[in-house]
This record gives structure tokens, sequence and C-alpha cells, in this order.
């Protein structure tokens, strides 16, 4: 449906924007970041609200079951580790949907998942759902004539977060250079929510690689939740959705003719489900029992408290006055400073910077085991954050950090499981495991793209058994067969351990997996002064 030119705003052919940016800056003007490129504003757009919840569906019923033996206070975790499970949790509450949907990502793609979702909205706003569907405009380039049709279907609304008004060609690189200030703030949000009742959100996007049906496969995690945290996503959702910078398709550039009608689509719809009949993502739906465990209310969620975290959606406009303490990386960063046992992290970007390497620095001085799994230069699809990561590595590892990082052959064999041939792996994951009885899954990297510039969402559960799933999870990402660890030889040089197939350990002095070249690039990108805009 909608396609994507990349799965990281930032890579070397942006930061040579970015310096281009200033210059234009510099003899035009800044931009207004409250000019969305529409000359439209909010108050002139139809301001929409959470439904309410259903009460007499089957998802209805089964939930009310599950969370009748529970303290009101109480939310439900269900751990999706599994990209195919993780897929068919999102089918089948767009499925089961009797009210409403509301769905936000970065980025939605043109590729099997995102045709096979969105032929199951279409389905649900045929069926009476009201579909609200927010993307990110340079993570999802909407330039498909078939967007207008699905966005002129009376229950579905599609908008695009701080849009781009050029949509192609030189006119949009222009704008993107004149109004930086605005474009590179992005919404890297990941949620779906069904009904007022069952939310999901987590690292993935909506791409084949996020699910596992790509040459390149994503490492993630996301999580189902129900209860009393649902209220919190609908709230979140609202605000996106109104804010002046979510912008109607409509009023975008796009090609439109009269011969994309709502008809011409449903066709296309029978025959892609058709074509995706025998396809992994089908059969992983037709066997999947999580439908009927959901209407029955006996699917094993684990129950506490929980808080969703979401930067305010005013944080794309650039804003200073929004106080730093409603951001999810300072609340997170609290958090952490109270640790008191363990710390272990999964996060693709991994950034530290001087306060964050003093940070786990003083936290293992106190006691505290941290553990870190970020990606390796190989593995990585950005080489100048690897770069600014590497010169944290070594004053981590003085201190006792515990630092993984992960390989592109990362578990393969434990990977097979319904795809034949071999992926390359690469981390997306961005949890954390704090202490014993708290767990947080989102998709909130640890570096300064992520903590200033763009907006991000995740949920912080209070659980053990979550806690430990998580705990799990980590452990297997680590394991020598999926990641190098790094360490410090007797002369204070990196060193990468792990094994080979037989079990027989592997020892390696330089950035595993990688050429002369790529190393070579890597650093001298580092020492470009941008650490706080990747």
């Amino acid at each position: 449906m909608i396609p994507v030119p990349a799965t990281r705003l930032l890579n070397l052919a942006f930061l040579v924007a970015l310096l281009v940016a200033l210059l234009v800056a510099l003899l035009s003007g800044c931009g207004d970041p409250s000019d969305t490129g529409t000359g439209m504003t909010a108050k002139q757009r139809t301001v929409t609200t959470s439904l309410k919840p259903a009460t007499d569906s089957r998802l209805a019923v089964g939930i009310r079951d599950a969370l009748a033996a529970q303290p009101a206070s109480d939310s439900g975790f269900y751990l999706l580790s599994d990209g195919l499970s993780a897929f068919v949790a999102r089918a089948v509450l767009v499925e089961e949907a009797t009210v409403s949907l509301d769905l936000k990502y970065y980025i939605y793609e043109d590729d099997s998942v995102g045709h096979l979702l969105t032929s199951l909205l279409l389905k649900a706003a045929d069926r009476g759902v009201r579909v609200r569907l927010l993307v990110d405009d340079l993570g999802t380039r909407v330039v498909n004539p078939w967007i207008l049709a699905l966005d002129r279907h009376p229950n579905m609304q599609i908008r695009v977060f701080n849009p781009v008004e050029g949509r192609s060609g030189p006119k949009r690189v222009l704008e993107q250079a004149v109004n930086l200030g605005r474009i590179n703030h992005r919404m890297h949000n990941k949620l779906l929510v069904a009904d007022g009742l069952a939310m999901i959100t987590g690292g993935r996007n909506i791409a084949d690689g996020y699910f596992s049906k790509s040459t390149v496969e994503f490492l993630d995690v996301d999580l189902l939740a129900i209860g009393e945290v649902l209220p919190q996503a609908g709230k979140i959702f609202d605000n996106y959705w109104n804010n002046q910078v979510s912008v109607p398709v409509s009023e975008l550039l796009i090609a439109n003719d009269e011969t994309h009608t709502l008809d011409e689509l449903r066709k296309r719809t029978r025959k892609l489900l058709a074509e995706e009949k025998g396809s992994e993502f089908s059969r992983a739906l037709e066997q999947s029992r999580l439908a009927a465990e959901l209407s029955d209310g006996d699917l094993p969620f684990k129950w506490g408290k929980a808080r969703l975290l979401a930067d305010p959606p005013e944080k794309a406009l650039g804003e200073d006055n929004i106080p730093r303490e409603e951001y999810p990386g300072f609340q997170l960063e609290e958090i952490i400073q109270g640790a008191s046992e363990r710390l272990n992290i999964s996060a693709a970007y991994f950034i530290p910077g001087v306060i964050g390497t003093d940070l786990f620095t003083g936290l293992e001085k106190r006691g505290v085991n941290v553990g870190i799994l970020t990606n390796s230069l190989s593995s990585n699809d950005v080489a100048i954050v690897h770069g600014a990561y590497a010169r944290y590595r070594k004053r981590l590892l003085q201190a006792g950090v515990g630092l993984w990082e992960l390989r592109t052959v990362a578990g393969q064999e434990r990977r097979k499981k319904w795809f034949r041939g071999e992926s390359r792996a690469t981390l997306h994951a961005k949890t954390f495991v704090v202490d014993h009885n708290l767990g947080f899954v989102g998709s909130i990297n640890l570096d300064g793209r992520s903590l200033l510039l763009n907006t991000e969402i995740g949920l912080l559960m209070e659980n053990a058994e979550i806690n430990q799933q998580l705990q799990d999870l980590f452990e297997d990402w680590v394991a020598a067969d999926s990641a190098w660890a790094v360490k410090l030889s007797n002369a204070n040089q990196l060193e990468w351990h792990a094994q080979d197939d037989e079990g027989n350990p592997l020892i390696v002095h330089k950035d595993p997996e990688t050429t002369w070249w790529q190393r070579t690039l890597s650093w001298l990108l580092s020492w470009l002064p941008v650490e706080s805009q990747i």
C-alpha cells in the first residue's frame, strides 16, 4: 500500500542535507514550525476522539471475563517476541473489532504485511468499524493514489504526521532543507488500539522484515495489553490525531484519478487475499488459536500496574516550553537510576553520550549488574550511529558494564521456524529489564534522536513474570551463537567473543564481519559533530 525509502530517517545522505540546510537557513530564515505545508490550521480540521469500547462482541466478552478476576487498577500483558505471533495478534484484533481501530506507525510498507493489514482494515471499515490510520511522512512515503480511495471510505480516515508539502523530487528535498527545524522531528510511535479494549505497542513497524519474511530479519518485541492502560492509549492517540501536525491525506498533493475507486480497491483486495492464501503469514493466521483464546478469556496474561509513556506530539514542533519531565526518555532515566540489582537493555541504536555513560558506569559502581545489547557494525544499518556509539565502548567496559553486539547470523538455526533459507539479523527491539519487577517495551532507542527529536512511545509494566520473560529474551539474544561479547584484552584493547557452529570459541580483534572500508567509514563519520541528531 504505502512505500517506504528506509528503516532509519537519518543516514549519510540526510547528514549532507543537514549541512546544506544550515546554509539555506542562513540565507532564507527558518521555516515556521507550526506550518504543516498545507495552509490549514488545526481548528479547520474535523476533531474526532476515541469511541466508547465495544461491550457485546466476542472480543469484549473474552476480555471482560479475563478482567473479572483482577483488581480494577491492573492491566494484562502478553509478550509477542515472535514475528509471526506479532503479525497474527494485529490481524486478529483487526478482524475481531466491531467499533473502532486506531493505528499509528512510523513505517507502513507496500509489501505482503502492508497489503494484508490494509485489506483487513478495509474489510473492517466495510462492516462498519471506524478506522483511523496515522503514519509518519518520512518513514512512510504516502504517494500511492489508492490511499485517497481508502480515505474516501465513509469509515476510514488517514492522516500524515508532520508532512512535507512536496511529495517527491527536488521540491521535496528543498522543502526538507528550508523547514529542517520541523522536518527533523519524526513520529517514531507504534500503536494499534482495537475497540478501546486491547492494544499492541512495541518496536515493530508494518513491514515484512519485522514479522520475519525478509532477507533481513529484525529481532524485535511487542506487547498485547488490556485493562486499565487502555484509556491512556486512547487519550494519547487522540492527542496525536487532532494535533495541528497531523494532516488529512486529502490535503496533500497526491495523484488522483477516477479509476482508483473503492470498488476497484475491493476487487484488488479480494485478489490479493487469494494470492496470499498460502503464504507464511496467512498460514500462521489460520493456525493460530489467539482469536479463540482472546474470546474465551483464556490468553495467559500477566497482571500488574502499567504506564504508557509517550512524548507529547508538540515535540515535533521543536517547542522549547515542554517540560522535560513529559519526555519518556527522562522518565526512563529516573526509573533506571532507581535500579538496585540489575539493568539489562536491548537497543537497536545506542549512543549513550557522556551523560548516559556516567549513568551506566555509576550504576555499576553501586553494585547494579548492567548489560547492554546493541547492533554490531555488520548488523547496523547506519554506519554513523555505530561510529558515535563506538567512542564509549572502552569506558563502559572498564567500569564493568556488560556489552554485546548482535551477530548478523544471530541464532540462525533457532530462528528457522517458518521460513526456508537464511536471513541477516539486525536488532530492532527496545527493551529494559529493571531489577526483578519492572519491564519496558517500546519504540525508544538510547540515542539523541529518540530522546530529543522524535516522538516515542512505550509500556512500563510492574510484573515479575513479564520481567523474567524479557530477561530470558535478553539472555537468548546475547547467547554466543547470537551476539558478540565485547571485552577488553590484557592490553586494554577491544576483543569480540562468540562461538562457531560447532560450539568452538571465536575471538576477533576488530569489528567482526566487516570490511576495511566499513570500519574506516564508521570511524570517519564518528568525527562529525552531529551526535544529538542521530
